[in-house]
């Protein structure tokens, strides 16, 4: 389960009152849920900040971003 996802889970959210929330189509948030598989998306910067913005920061921007280890070191 994603961070957005068990975040809704937990506040009472539907798809479309986060949308709301955050100036977007309900289209959008159900391709964010998905993200990392097919038909899913992750949001451009400015959305990513919008979200941690209005989850209080439970689900960060970076939470978005795939981190790699230089692993030559």
């Amino acid at each position: 389960m994603s961070i957005l996802s068990s975040y809704l889970a937990r506040e009472g959210l539907t798809q479309r009152e986060f949308a709301t929330r955050i100036g977007v189509d309900q289209s959008i948030v159900s391709r964010l849920l998905k993200s990392g598989q097919p038909g899913g998306t992750k949001p451009g910067l400015p959305l990513a900040i919008r979200i941690e913005r209005e989850t209080g920061g439970a689900v960060p921007a970076a939470s978005w971003v795939e981190m790699q280890v230089d692993k030559a070191g």
